[in-house]
């Protein structure tokens, strides 16, 4: 489990009350965890694959907001505020996705019992609006090609599988209309900056295949 999420931060004892309160669920591809606009409050622990979240637009169709991985927490902005889901989060991956299901009361009273909890909960959404902040920053500021690598980068530090000395996997298919939509541009204009990314990333296999990540991150960082 990756030490960087959710549930890899918490020692055993906080596992197993979550585990104690909460019940496994299996997901197959395309099933909906959490639907957008429902007024449910429970909470989702990720256990295997992937997710994707997304959102409506005005216009009647979606947009892709992030991906979540195994080890994250996923519907607990719904619990918090007692608001309708902001978000849709369904299940991808070749493999169904599993979760650990608790309801938002269950979850607070794992958090009473265990204050590691309480601080995971708080990292986990600190950092979900500090990334959502920087992209639409970013939107304004930089260009689509460093807004992808910015992306890119983003997603290797948090969960890719380092292969082959330098090279690190992205374990998740998104279509360059997904990618277009984590950085605010259409699908050609997302194609085109892969294109300009290809001495750093590979994007002809289903999943993408950072080559160079030194040089992707200095591409990032470019303002």
């Amino acid at each position: 489990m990756r030490a960087s999420s959710f549930l890899g931060g918490l020692g055993s004892a906080a596992r197993g009350a979550l585990a104690l309160r909460g019940e496994f669920v299996s997901f197959p591809r395309g099933s909906l965890l959490i639907s957008e606009g429902d007024v449910g409050s429970d909470v989702f622990v990720l256990l295997s694959s992937y997710v994707k979240v997304t959102a409506s637009l005005a216009d009647g169709g979606w947009t892709l907001v992030a991906v979540r991985m195994s080890g994250d927490l996923v519907g607990e902005l719904a619990g918090m505020s007692g608001a309708p889901r902001s978000a849709s989060v369904i299940a991808c991956g070749s493999e169904p996705v599993t979760a650990l299901r608790l309801g938002w009361g269950d979850f607070e009273a794992v958090k009473a019992e265990h204050p590691e909890v309480l601080l995971r909960l708080q990292e986990s959404v600190s950092r979900k609006l500090v990334a959502a902040t920087r992209r639409r920053v970013d939107f304004h500021r930089r260009s689509p090609t460093v807004r992808l690598a910015r992306v890119l980068v983003e997603m290797a530090d948090d969960f890719g599988q380092s292969v082959r000395g330098r090279e690190v996997i992205l374990p998740m298919d998104l279509k360059h209309m997904e990618w277009g939509e984590l950085i605010g541009v259409s699908e050609s204009t997302a194609y085109r900056a892969l294109r300009e990314l290809r001495d750093l990333v590979d994007a002809h296999h289903r999943r993408v295949i950072v080559t160079d990540l030194t040089g992707l991150r200095a591409v990032a960082e470019r303002e």
